[in-house]
């Protein structure tokens, strides 16, 4: 017995030092909101892959790979997911036995089984569930073309030591999407389908892909797919007209529209997950411009996917010196506003940070001595080391992440005097203040910000900040006379034209622009001052003309269109060759246009045909003969048809009588 309790004790000791020096060995990622993406060389090509992080130069604006020290590159991998509950990527190795693998913060790679009971399809696109349950792949047949699509989804449970997987097939095979990422707050999983060019919904309950929005987006293909902190969705892949997957999108997830954010390095064979499961801040300002002693709202905005109310944290914003806090608009969270005896710094303990995405609001008075460039950050500290301990602000109106928020503080000046304003006749000039921070007092009248003037004059307008006045005047002088004239009225028969070669007075450069209530295409050049006009139907036209003042004058001249038909067929004709009356024709006023001219005898036969042919064209008309030879006289039916300049056609429909 004694020997017994000595082994089972030492086997124990034996697992639990084991274990220990695997516990000690794993280390896993620290989720600050970082993208992922494992990758093939392609130049020269390459078997295996590399994992790299994702990141934007702040110089070039574009998107770089920056690889992960201490990876081990002799995998063939896709189809990954980041994993909220322990902070892992999980990747499966594209070979025949489908295994499973997992990836530290170290980058070493685990091999947790082999999933040979899966079918031999090529699994590219996958993500882990929101609530890190799963592992869910979608597999399409193992050749690319046109017609793959994505034929199913496949869950491998990441909470059963075993690994068991489940598959459900899709219910509408017609989407190929080479990723999936869950929303962090809604759990909803999207891909972007490269066949119709959109994005998609995946049911994962019931295998139901549904589009959002319209198709033929501005993407060919997406290889990766990402969510932030805030909910925001992002992909890295191909642009129309670019084969290369080297643009980095954004994308609406509720209406599905797609973006160009960024262009980068190339990763044509790859798949990318990211950690949104953390707490980020973003700081933005307006007006992103002001003056000395100007007001301006700072707005924070938080989002907590981290998946727990974050609770106990510190909010810090230290403010260039000579600017002065003055009010908290808006703080959801609560806490502890810590008086540090600096007007320029805010400091928040004890907050508590639910889920979602929420705002604090800041109002801040700039410095009376600020002028220049000022730049700042943000912090929310006392976070998890799982977590990254803390969190900086990024500007969210820039491209580059976990950069500083800009404000540009100008001098207060007026430069009214440095325009020249010309009032048109019988029209006014409207002064508007340049800055909403700012009050404006014209003429010692009238306080606002806006002041119209009607007739010429020398004004002047006092601008006053809470640390500065300044003045400045303005002319207003009458714009030169501006008078236009496009002549008398037409009358004119359908099919005619006629050219307008107007009178213009005044100082220029002139601007041109021709109306009319009759089709736009019957004015040959609509912004030309002379032109052409073929009128269809009566009608007006007017010429609007604008001047270097920016004064408008218009002049209009009616036109009546003749739209009557004025033709003659005769009834009878004699081809003997005598020269008088040897053809059947049509004639009339004018030369219209015949688009076909037919004859027939009583049995229905067609004798002749011409086509394409005009009025008072009397050899284009009928002698007589059919097949080559003459016909005996008698009665013979004709058709022409007659089109027209603005489209109409007419029909003559009648009888001929040839005589000998």
């Amino acid at each position: 017995m004694t020997g017994n309790y000595m082994i089972r004790n030492l086997l124990v000791l034996i697992i639990c030092c084991c274990f220990m020096q695997v516990a000690i060995g794993q280390r896993p990622f620290v989720c600050r909101g970082e993208y992922y993406l494992t990758l093939r060389p392609s130049n020269p090509p390459g078997e295996f892959n590399s994992l790299y992080t994702v990141n934007i130069d702040p110089n070039t604006q574009r998107v770089t790979f920056r690889e992960v020290p201490g990876f081990d590159d002799t995998y063939h991998l896709n189809a990954m997911g980041y994993r909220v509950t322990d902070n892992y990527i999980y990747i499966v190795e594209q070979d025949e036995r489908n295994s499973l693998l997992r990836i530290d913060g170290n980058g070493q790679i685990t091999r947790l089984r082999e999933m040979t009971e899966l079918p031999n399809l090529r699994y590219y696109a996958a993500a882990c569930t929101a609530d890190g349950k799963y592992l869910v792949l979608s597999a399409s047949p193992s050749s690319f073309g046109f017609g793959t699509v994505n034929i199913n989804l496949v869950f491998i449970d990441l909470e059963d030591p075993s690994y068991p997987t489940r598959i459900m097939e899709l219910d509408n095979n017609r989407y190929l999407f080479f990723d999936m990422a869950f929303d962090p707050f809604t759990g909803i999983c999207y891909g972007y389908d490269s066949n119709e060019r959109t994005l998609v919904r995946i049911d994962i309950n019931s295998g139901e892909v549904e589009p959002v929005g319209r198709a033929g987006q501005i993407s060919t293909a997406m290889g990766a797919l990402f969510f932030d902190s805030f909910g925001n969705l992002y992909g890295y892949g191909s642009a129309i007209g670019n084969d290369d997957q080297n643009t980095l999108f954004s994308i609406d997830k509720n209406s599905g529209e797609v973006n160009i954010r960024t262009r980068g390095e190339p990763a044509d064979r790859s798949d990318g997950c990211a950690c949104p499961y953390t707490l980020q801040l973003t700081k933005d300002v307006y007006p992103r411009e002001t003056i000395p002693c100007g007001e301006v709202y700072y707005t924070f905005v938080v989002g907590n996917a981290s998946a727990v109310v974050r609770d106990g944290l510190t909010f810090r914003d230290v403010m260039p010196e000579d600017f002065e806090i003055l009010e908290i608009v808006r703080n959801p969270y609560g806490g502890d506003v810590i008086d540090t005896g600096k007007d320029n710094e805010l400091l928040i303990r004890n907050m508590d940070i639910p889920l979602g995405v929420d705002s604090i609001i800041v109002k801040v008075r700039v410095g009376e001595n600020s002028s220049g460039i000022y730049k700042n950050q943000a912090m929310i500290d006392n976070l998890p080391e799982s977590l990254g301990g803390s969190t900086i602000s990024d500007d969210p109106t820039t491209i580059p992440v976990g950069d500083s928020t800009t404000l540009y503080v100008l001098p207060l000046t007026v430069n009214y005097s440095s325009r020249n304003y010309l009032i048109c006749e019988g029209e006014s000039v409207t002064l508007r203040g340049e800055r909403p921070d700012v009050t404006y007092l014209w003429q010692d009248e009238f306080e606002t910000d806006e002041f119209v003037i009607t007739e010429p004059g020398t004004y002047w307008v006092e601008a006053r900040s809470l640390c500065e006045i300044v003045y400045d005047t303005i002319e207003v002088q009458q714009a030169p006379p501006l008078s236009v004239e496009v002549g008398m009225d037409h009358s004119i028969r359908l099919g005619d034209s006629f050219d307008i070669d107007p009178f213009i007075e005044g100082a220029g450069p002139f601007q041109y622009q021709w109306f009319t209530s009759n089709a736009e295409e019957t004015i040959e050049c609509a912004n030309c001052p002379s032109t052409t006009v073929t009128p269809f139907n009566d009608g007006t036209y007017t010429l609007q003309v604008r001047d270097g003042a920016g004064c408008i004058e218009s002049d209009t001249f009616q036109v009546e269109v003749d739209r009557s038909v004025h033709i003659w067929i005769p009834n009878a004709f004699t081809p003997n060759f005598d020269g008088v009356n040897d053809y059947f024709y049509v004639l009339g006023r004018y030369p219209y246009h015949i688009s076909n001219f037919e004859i027939y005898d009583r049995w229905g036969q067609r004798l002749f045909h011409n086509q394409d042919i005009l009025v008072n064209d009397e050899f284009a008309g009928w002698n007589g003969f059919a097949g080559g030879e003459p016909l005996m006289p008698g009665v013979y039916v004709y058709r022409a048809e007659l089109s027209f300049v603005d489209g109409t056609k007419k029909q003559y429909v009648g009888d001929v009588t040839l005589v000998k």
